[in-house]
């Protein structure tokens, strides 16, 4: 199975203008093909012509014109061919993927390619064959950018650049595993990703499982076979950081008008931002930045930490799609929703592991009663955090007994012979809460339908007829 490992470069202001400036080139060339393409679109609506066709709609048919290009413009060969060649079919992808949804091979349609600005974002260099281009010695990875032309000899040399990793490679890592690599730069931070194979192992039989109901009160609340309950809660730091989004943003945007203009010596006249509206644009990336390495922290954490005790985590089938009251609420539940992503998180955790991962069917859980069975005729609101069952009379937290449902579901379904529990009723004896604080997960007690406190970690036992 292929994963990709990401590190960190340091980058001294030498070699990040040499990176930039192969950015750049690269981003000149997407938008040069570009250029052709659309010509040839409007060529082959207007004639039929077989030989446009065959340039724009196959898979190699703009990567085959970079030759000729690279006569036309001699500063392309200071780049590495891997890095052209892999600009162009990224053009050809995105126009093959357009192609599909005008024809219903795609489920949702894309629209046609547009010209990229480099400075909006940066254009990734992707060497995509093992160890061509590229070298790592230790934690010095040496990178070819192509040809210059040597002023004394006249005759064109390789340039190299090296950069140091941030951190050394893991234990696990091999040269052997490795079959591409990209560079690319998120703010003002330039990472190495290596796209690594990896031998996953095989999957073992599972004995403790637990079902987790996704929700967007807390990230999930989970019922194990041995009758743990845990709540897992959000990040608390998201609503931090998306508060300080919002606040650069605003002052961004409020300045964006005060652009300066710029005449070239063409004649030519174009605009550019303040200084000021840039360096909040500068602000507001770095924060972004920030948010989506906090939010891979968390998740991973999670994931890992639900394996180092189960054998098999199962997850309710819930997806956000619309909805939501307010802004506030819709933006919650659409945007700062991380359910899609912790599912992707566990599936591969699952599987580098040689655990179990699954997805149970939700469709009722809330509403059934996980001790009698019956249904509650009106379904439960979704403020009503606990209620009561009417037939068995029964006192539910709301998340609990989704959670219940789910584990008989899946015991029943997938046959899992957990603890001796198939196809029987698991009654929740304890009570916990996960608390992320940045380095691992907290464990603090929870009372019935309370909330999370930040008092020392224990369980709390459920008493007999509580």
């Amino acid at each position: 199975m292929r994963s990709a490992l990401k590190m960190r470069l340091e980058v001294d202001g030498h070699t990040a203008a040499v990176l930039d400036g192969q950015s750049r080139i690269a981003n000149w060339l997407y938008n040069r093909l570009l250029e052709e393409a659309n010509a040839l679109r409007q060529r082959f609506r207007e004639t039929r012509d077989p030989d446009a066709a065959r340039v724009l709609y196959t898979e190699r048919g703009l990567r085959d014109r970079i030759p000729a290009l690279k006569q036309e413009f001699p500063f392309l060969r200071t780049v590495h061919s891997s890095v052209l060649k892999n600009a162009a079919l990224r053009l050809s992808w995105a126009i093959r993927e357009h192609q599909k949804g005008r024809h219903g091979r795609r489920v949702r349609g894309v629209r046609w390619p547009r010209f990229r600005p480099w400075k909006r974002k940066w254009f990734s260099l992707l060497y995509d064959e093992p160890w061509k281009g590229y070298a790592l010695h230790g934690r010095m990875l040496e990178l070819s950018l192509g040809q210059s032309l040597d002023p004394e000899s006249g005759r064109r040399r390789r340039v190299h650049v090296t950069v140091r990793l941030a951190e050394p490679p893991p234990d696990w890592f091999r040269h052997d595993m490795v079959r591409q690599l990209r560079i690319t730069k998120e703010g003002r931070i330039y990472y190495a990703v290596f796209t690594v194979e990896r031998v996953l192992p095989d999957t073992r039989p599972a004995g403790r499982i637990i079902a987790i109901d996704p929700n967007h009160r807390n990230l999930g609340y989970g019922v194990d076979t041995e009758g743990v309950a845990t709540e897992i809660a959000n990040p608390w730091f998201l609503k931090a950081l998306d508060r300080r989004i919002d606040e650069v943003k605003s002052l961004r945007d409020r300045c964006r008008r005060k652009s300066v203009r710029v005449v070239r010596p063409g004649g030519s006249v174009s605009w550019r931002p303040s200084r000021r509206w840039q360096r909040l644009n500068a602000v507001l990336d770095e924060l972004w930045r920030v948010r989506r390495e906090q939010t891979k922290v968390y998740l991973r954490t999670v994931a890992n930490r639900l394996y180092r005790e189960y054998d098999g985590v199962f997850v309710g089938d819930y997806t956000p799609h619309g909805g939501g009251i307010s802004t506030k609420m819709r933006r919650a539940m659409n945007n700062q929703s991380l359910i899609g992503r912790f599912k992707e998180t566990l599936a591969w955790t699952a599987a580098r592991s040689g655990k179990v991962y699954g997805v149970w069917e939700e469709r009722g859980t809330t509403r059934t009663c996980g001790a009698c069975g019956s249904a509650a005729p009106d379904g439960i609101p979704p403020e009503v955090r606990q209620w009561t069952c009417p037939d068995c009379g029964t006192r539910h937290i709301r998340d609990e007994n989704a959670a219940l449902n789910g584990l008989a579901r899946v015991l029943a379904k997938f046959g899992v012979p957990c603890s001796g529990h198939l196809g029987g009723h698991v009654a929740v004896r304890t009570r916990r809460a996960w608390r992320f604080d940045g380095l691992g997960i907290r464990e603090m007690p929870r009372a019935a339908g309370g909330r999370v406190d930040d008092h020392a970690a224990s369980r709390q036992e459920i008493k007999c007829g509580a």
